[in-house]
């Protein structure tokens, strides 16, 4: 897809929609980390880091059209959902599997790890992924993940230097959140006196 298109497509299809539904995050990093283990509904699940990136990379690479899924730290967007307690709880469990879930599926069709497997074949199996119903859904929740990220403020540790919004010519709606009034913190005033 040219510039012209994608720009387009996204500011038509996504500008509104996903800037009234971005729920609140609060900050974190994963640039150090290379496996998170959460507890949804007291079970566990791990999420390789590594694999997450990678999967990101394929969905929305680096381009000289337009920033990619890791300048717009959507892996950092994503822990910050699983962790939020006002996140649906479905959303959260679909998240929290989907990475192994696509690996999974890699060891079974190539006999290979996502890491193990050239950016060809990596997008080879995503490709073949988002052709099975689950695998869809699957990919369709983590480019939302993407597309959120890239209407996040700055001040949540994603859309770094606001290269989402100066890509899409994108003006979000002011004040700014500052530190005192940001998501959690936020929610701890009392309006009501």
């Amino acid at each position: 897809m040219n510039k012209i298109n994608r720009s387009h497509f996204i500011k038509t299809m996504f500008t509104g929609a996903i800037a009234l539904q971005l729920p609140f995050v609060f900050s974190c990093n994963t640039s150090n980390i290379n496996g998170v283990t959460l507890i949804i509904e007291d079970k566990k699940y791990s999420i390789n880091t590594i694999d997450l990136k990678l999967i990101l990379d394929i969905l929305m690479p680096e381009t000289t059209v337009g920033p990619s899924a890791m300048a717009l730290k959507a892996d950092v967007y994503l822990f910050w959902l699983l962790a939020d307690k006002k996140v649906d709880l479905s959303r959260k469990l679909n998240l929290a599997t989907s990475i192994k879930r696509i690996n999974d599926f890699s060891d079974e069709k190539y006999n290979s790890s996502l890491q193990e497997l050239s950016v060809s074949k990596l997008q080879e199996v995503i490709k073949a992924v988002s052709n099975t119903t689950w695998g869809e859904t699957n990919l369709s929740l983590l480019m939302t993940v993407c597309f959120e990220a890239m209407f996040a403020n700055p001040i949540y540790n994603c859309n770094t230097d606001y290269i989402g919004w100066k890509w899409l010519e994108y003006t979000a709606g002011i004040p700014f959140p500052s530190i005192k009034n940001k998501y959690p913190e936020i929610m701890k005033i009392n309006h009501l006196k």
